[in-house]
């Protein structure tokens, strides 16, 4: 494997947004308009408890989360996570969780 094989390698991050529903509208007109998040998967109605109130989708917490994983290089997830931080500036008793690790694609 060449040099830029492994660094492109390890310059990948997963980047994972766990988000209330209430805002999904804002994250997909924010990745359109930042150029961010492209290529993403969405897993819809996530339970859980955060910081912000439970979203379990009961009868006592009826709201629910989404999550979006976004699999891109280093440069666009500072980018999306820039992007979220001014989200949750925005909206500061909705909850939006942003996590990045490093991925390895084999």
């Amino acid at each position: 494997m060449s040099e830029e094989e492994k660094k492109n390698k390890d310059s990948t991050r997963r980047v994972e947004i766990i988000f209330s529903q209430a805002v999904e509208e804002d994250i997909f007109e924010g990745f359109k308009e930042h150029k961010i998040g492209s290529h993403y998967s969405k897993v819809s109605a996530v339970s859980g408890s955060g910081f912000s109130s439970p979203k379990l989708g009961d009868a006592i917490w009826p709201q629910l989360n989404e999550m979006i994983i976004v699999y891109c290089k280093k440069s666009e997830a500072e980018k999306i996570v820039d992007f979220i931080k001014s989200l949750r500036k925005k909206y500061p008793v909705e909850g939006i969780a942003c996590f990045v690790s490093k991925a390895k694609i084999k």
